[in-house]
């Protein structure tokens, strides 16, 4: 159990660090520079979804969701309105080349290192361990068990 909390520590680290790398080179907030990652992941999010992958407040969400719209990497949030009302973050392409540089050279430096592999080679194991490791809180949860 140790190797797999020290993994996820280093995950976290990795995450903040690489946040704050990108907050900086784009000039936002950290919550814009993880939310803009996402979106370029995804394409487009929406804000609920989004403030739950931040792991974050909605109004921390959404502020990081204006700081890109102000700093043009995102779309103008009020054009993204569907029709039940929900608002989605979207990248503009043209104007996150500086985000996509940056996610392309730390990818080449991972493979480069050979993080890659040995990554691909142990992450199905880990996330076996993870969703069964949720799977149990969730059933002591409904079972009315607050011991772990």
């Amino acid at each position: 159990m140790f190797a797999i909390t020290r993994f996820h520590n280093f995950m976290s680290l990795y995450q903040g660090r690489y946040a704050t790398a990108l907050a900086k080179s784009l000039g936002t907030s950290v919550f814009a520079a993880k939310a803009l990652d996402i979106a370029l992941s995804t394409g487009e999010i929406s804000l609920d979804k989004l403030h739950l992958l931040l792991g974050c407040s909605r109004g921390q969400a959404v502020g990081g969701a204006f700081d890109l719209q102000e700093q043009g990497l995102a779309q103008v949030i009020k054009s993204t309105k569907t029709s039940n009302s929900e608002y989605f973050l979207a990248p503009i392409d043209a104007r996150c080349e500086a985000a996509r540089i940056y996610r392309a050279k730390l990818e080449r430096l991972s493979r480069d290192m050979g993080l890659s592999d040995a990554l691909e080679k142990i992450l199905p194991a880990l996330q076996t361990i993870f969703i069964e490791a949720l799977s149990a809180l969730e059933a002591q949860r409904r079972g009315g068990s607050r011991h772990v």
